[in-house]
């Protein structure tokens, strides 16, 4: 009697396959093979809105640009299929795509990538041409990834509408423009999809073929379907992508469905789980999802190919040690009876942790000390401790678990985003103080006041930084600053810093975006930590907000007999000032 096996699973690795095809033509690929049962069907804002501007009269043009595998291929599907009501059979030679919607021609051109560049420039000159036509019948969806749009835009003949589609990219989508509108779709965030796909992929229903099977109840990818129906695991995973967007990574789509499906099935089929499964020993604990999450058994090949696993092994909470979370792993805190649950709960004996092995360990590590049984090896329990962290970091509701990430400051980062108010006032004061010492580059203790200094006087022993504008700290405002667009999903708060001009300067306030990454490094400035932590990362953004300031803020007019600077005074540095009085003579 052959084997039975859930033909979901050989679905679900399509998305994972590493080859030139899958790679160039993802949504093409994909869609060659009908899964067993309910497909995919992300609900989006870009969908919607491209809906509502093409049903108005007349419908203004789009562009929708962004990374490969941001999902252009697929929302030309999308509103194919919608204008037609016919599914799309014959996709990957047919780049030129016209709809009649409505007493208007729409014509879907699916990559301008696909098209040689002569053919590309004549798309984008009947485009422009539609633009200048105020009675044209004619608009047009055309996805282009940003590099291929601009080489072909340089050409003269399509400077004004080069000039357009630069402005929109440059300052966000004009949604209003009844001729043409640009959508990148690099802003999208794409955690905002995490808990759709992973509502998808663990249907019940998608599942329901498992059972009979010989190995269903030590299957790993049937294990990881249940487990991340869970709604904190889901949450924690949702969390893993927002972090990612918060320091300023771009996940594109096709990589969050590589990845999400990859967490279940881990690579493996149901032949190879079958076929492991009849083994005395097998690790099956290595194929759990909080391992896959971070590509911990693929090889090099798939970490190289998927972006969002090698964005996410930076952050691999696995490898941080936290005493608080390694003493509960091992010792299980034998004090609290609560905690001895919770332990027992989260370690016991299951697929995942391959708990007797695990729990033999441990008693050995807790009754004979952490002294290996084998001389010049580390104890075994050791190696469990990574495995451990992770799965902690999903499945244990506590707030320690999120000291395993390489963030020392990220709790308060998203209490901030919160809009607490007595709390931003607290966290602006050492903002301002981070920023001083940045721009300084002494150990300044005044955080009243915003010190913009000129490049360093060498006129003595030790770099003297010249003031050339402060302003109070009183009338800098720090809050949560939400990104939102009715074009696409982008649900992301972030910090801003606004800046007003000092007295008697009459320009716009600066605005400085404070992600995750420039926080943790303020922090570190202003508490004392060592000024080199993240300084690769965020010296250069510093700096060019300082550029910022001195270009605006700084008027050379204001009181060109006076030198406004900072002095080493024993401990401290103090501000100074050099004037020059009306006899000429020089005071300080």
């Amino acid at each position: 009697m052959p084997q039975p096996y859930n033909p979901f699973v050989p679905y679900l690795n399509r998305y994972t396959t590493v080859s030139p095809e899958h790679e160039a033509a993802f949504d093409e690929f994909i869609s060659q093979v009908d899964p067993p049962g309910k497909k995919l069907r992300l609900e989006t804002k870009t969908e919607q809105f491209v809906i509502t501007c093409f049903d108005r009269r007349p419908p203004p043009s789009v562009i929708l640009t962004g990374n490969a595998g941001d999902g252009k291929t697929y929302l030309c599907r999308q509103i194919i299929e919608r204008f037609t009501r016919q599914p799309v059979v014959s996709w990957v030679d047919q780049v030129d795509w016209p709809i009649e919607h409505g007493g208007y021609t729409l014509r879907v051109i699916k990559d301008l990538s696909e098209v040689g560049e002569t053919t590309g420039a004549n798309i984008l000159e009947e485009l422009a041409l539609v633009q200048r036509e105020p009675r044209s019948g004619t608009s047009f969806l055309i996805a282009a990834n940003e590099g291929r749009l601009r080489a072909i835009l340089a050409q003269e003949q399509l400077r004004d509408l080069k000039d357009e589609v630069d402005r929109q990219l440059r300052e966000g989508p004009d949604l209003t423009n009844d001729r043409l509108i640009i959508l990148n779709l690099n802003q999208i965030t794409t955690s905002t999809y995490v808990p759709q796909t992973i509502e998808w992929i663990t249907q019940r229903d998608h599942w329901d073929a498992c059972q009979g099977c010989a190995a269903v109840d030590v299957c790993p990818i049937r294990w990881n379907a249940v487990r991340l129906s869970n709604t904190n695991v889901v949450q924690q995973l949702t969390h893993l992508y927002q972090i990612l967007e918060h320091l300023g990574t771009h996940v594109t789509i096709r990589d969050m469905l590589i990845h999400l499906t990859y967490t279940v099935t881990g690579g493996l089929d149901c032949d190879t789980v079958v076929s492991r499964s009849r083994r005395i020993a097998w690790d099956a604990h290595r194929h759990v999802y909080y391992e896959n999450i971070w590509g911990e058994g693929a090889d090099t090949t798939f970490h190289r190919k998927v972006g969002v696993i090698r964005y996410l092994r930076r952050l691999n909470v696995g490898n941080s040690s936290v005493f608080e979370i390694d003493d509960f792993i091992v010792n299980s805190w034998p004090d609290s009876d609560a905690a001895q649950t919770e332990h027992d709960a989260l370690f016991a004996p299951a697929l995942d942790m391959d708990g007797r092995r695990f729990a033999q360990e441990r008693r050995a590590y807790l009754s004979g000390g952490s002294a290996s049984p084998r001389p010049d090896d580390e104890h075994p329990l050791i190696a469990w401790l990574p495995h451990c962290r992770r799965k902690l970091f999903f499945e244990w509701q506590n707030e320690a678990v999120n000291r395993l990430f390489p963030f020392r400051y990220l709790p308060d980062y998203f209490r901030l985003l919160t809009g607490d108010r007595a709390m931003l006032e607290r966290y602006r004061s050492d903002v301002i103080l981070g920023l001083n010492r940045a721009f300084s580059g002494l150990y300044l203790t005044d955080a009243d006041h915003l010190y913009i200094t000129s490049q360093y006087a060498h006129a003595v022993e030790q770099p003297v930084p010249i003031v050339r504008a402060k302003i109070a700290t009183d009338y800098i405002d720090l809050r949560p600053h939400a990104l939102t667009t009715a074009a696409f999903d982008r649900d992301l708060t972030t910090l801003v810093l606004e800046i007003p001009p000092p007295p008697r300067i009459d320009t716009a306030p600066v605005r400085w975006a404070i992600d995750l990454l420039r926080f943790e490094y303020l922090m570190w400035r202003a508490r004392g930590g060592t000024a080199n932590v993240l300084a690769a990362e965020c010296e250069l953004l510093i700096r060019n907000l300082k550029d910022e300031l001195l270009s605006r803020f700084a008027a050379e007019d204001l009181d060109s007999s006076q030198i406004v600077f900072f002095a080493a005074d024993r401990h401290r540095y103090t501000l100074q000032t050099l004037w020059i009085d009306e006899a000429g003579h020089m005071h300080i």
